[in-house]
């Protein structure tokens, strides 16, 4: 993959293998309203919603929201394993399709086809986090996802990861 250079955007991408040790603050909060990027997906952060905290590595990124309702997580990566147990589908739209999961913690499953998924329907973001309570509310959360090509969309802020990153 070649070198992109994007104005305007940060790019949190850390490289062949090296891995961050935990969630670190931004240097200055990402407030919304606000439309970020992530390497298969886009989220309209809300106004009233902060990003606080990044995490990155070679195949994931994790970030920390804050909002009104307490904090959640995103989480996306193109390697996460289908959950195991008990799964309700709650939301279907714009090829993106959410999954609220049984079990530990108030969970969501997000898929939607990628470039690497042949069309098919790929687990790519979790969403988690004390600001989810596992009812119809948590639609004003996760209804402002959606997977998909984010190659030509104007986003602020993209966060991405990679194994690979160079000047061609």
């Amino acid at each position: 993959m070649g070198r992109r250079a994007v104005q305007g955007t940060a790019i949190a991408v850390l490289l062949l293998g090296a891995a961050a040790s935990g969630a670190e603050p931004l240097k200055q909060p990402i407030t919304g309203p606000m439309l970020v990027c992530f390497k298969y997906s886009t989220f309209q952060l809300s106004a009233g919603e902060s990003l606080v905290d990044f995490d990155g590595g070679p195949e994931a990124v994790r970030l920390k929201v804050t909002s009104l309702r307490g904090q959640y997580d995103i989480g996306e990566s193109e390697i996460f394993a289908d959950p195991k147990g008990e799964k309700e589908l709650v939301a279907a739209a714009n090829n993106t399709s959410v999954y609220r999961v049984f079990g530990k913690g108030r969970r969501y499953a997000i898929y939607g086809p990628t470039s690497f998924s042949e069309g098919r329907d790929k687990l790519v973001i979790w969403l988690s986090g004390a600001a989810l309570s596992g009812r119809k509310r948590d639609r004003e959360i996760y209804s402002r996802f959606q997977v998909r090509d984010t190659q030509g969309v104007k986003c602020p802020r993209t966060f991405t990861y990679a194994w690979d990153f160079s000047d061609s």
